[in-house]
């Protein structure tokens, strides 16, 4: 019989694993949009996830199209990649050893694509929006956009550097019997 811990996990997994799929689907919709805006603009702005504010920056200056709706894939992707790293955690946990080295591994490439996220989304999207601003008058919104993955990284960074203490207990409790 599975305890109420085992069966919160495997919810958690699903939701995980739904989590990848939904940003590999925005990721590669977003890839989409951007290759088909040069077959056909128009058909591009009615396809899935199409942030017309971008289309209004192609018809200035296709560089810096391509330069945002770039940020907005790597973000995507790493989003993606993020809930994949968290489904193989929930995969390879063990409640019976929780603390191992592999768990808090992949609590720190989760903490540092975290990090990532923050970078592109909102470090890097709002000096990008600011040089906009200033070589074309063109104005995109920059208030708390990923702000929250700084925080977040933050976090999980903690978590992992706990964990990584919980295995050094272990292994001298261990050494010590």
């Amino acid at each position: 019989m599975k305890t109420r811990t085992e069966k919160i996990l495997i919810i958690l997994r699903f939701l995980a694993l739904l989590g990848a799929i939904w940003y590999s689907i925005l990721c590669g919709s977003q890839l989409l949009t951007l290759i088909a805006s040069f077959i056909n603009a128009d058909w591009a702005k009615h396809t899935y996830q199409a942030d017309l504010n971008i289309f209004n920056i192609r018809e200035h200056n296709t560089a810096y199209y391509v330069c945002a709706m770039c940020l907005m894939i790597a973000v995507s992707a790493l989003k993606a990649i993020i809930w994949y790293v968290v489904f193989a955690l929930l995969l390879k946990l063990k409640l019976q050893t929780p603390f191992s080295m592999e768990v808090e591994k992949r609590l720190e490439k989760i903490a540092f694509l975290l990090l990532g996220v923050w970078l592109f989304s909102s470090f890097f999207w709002k000096i990008y929006v600011y040089y906009l601003l200033r070589d074309t008058g063109i104005q995109l919104p920059t208030e708390n956009i990923g702000d929250e993955y700084f925080f977040m990284a933050g976090i999980i960074y903690i978590v992992s550097q706990i964990f990584k203490r919980g295995i050094e207990l272990q292994e001298e409790n261990q050494l010590t019997v």
